[in-house]
């Protein structure tokens, strides 16, 4: 089965400066090193298109609580994330992720909408945990924690931009 989820967040940038700051390097490396206790690392970045793979880890404990009792150890996490080009202040992309060794993947459609000074990043989220039985109920936790990441990715490109502008 799989759980499907609206999300929005707010930038409070304007849109044009928050791709700019998503086809830098330096703000991936920025975010890996910031978006979970342990720092990831950017395994590979373009940014015309903008296209960046991460590896992030997931100590257990960072893990929903459902989860926590099924890994006894640090999980590896890669997300592939994208954006086409920023036209009439609108982005498309797409964030997909799995959880190297175990049965869960995510993917989202994202959408960066400028807003007068400001801009919202929306994602369409779709989970997909492949357990039978426990899938359906680990999925809305799955879920949660995917909305964090989002909020946190936020909060890291604004806090970014604003300490490198």
């Amino acid at each position: 089965m799989t759980t499907h989820i609206e999300t929005s967040t707010t930038v409070n940038i304007p849109a044009d400066k928050v791709y700019d700051a998503l086809a830098t390097k330096a703000y991936w490396e920025f975010e890996a090193a910031n978006i979970a206790e342990e720092p990831g690392e950017v395994a590979e970045f373009s940014a015309d298109p903008i296209n960046v793979v991460l590896f992030e880890v997931l100590a257990p404990d960072a893990l929903p609580e459902a989860v926590r009792s099924m890994v006894s150890q640090s999980l590896k996490l890669k997300r592939t994330i994208s954006f086409e080009a920023l036209e009439d202040g609108t982005a498309n992309g797409e964030m997909n992720a799995e959880i190297k060794g175990a049965p869960v993947k995510f993917g989202a459609e994202l959408t960066l909408i400028d807003e007068d000074g400001s801009t919202t990043l929306e994602a369409e989220v779709d989970i997909d945990v492949t357990i039978p039985m426990i899938g359906p109920v680990i999925e809305p936790k799955v879920a949660d924690y995917v909305r964090d990441i989002i909020v946190n990715e936020a909060a890291l490109v604004e806090k970014w931009i604003n300490e490198n502008a």
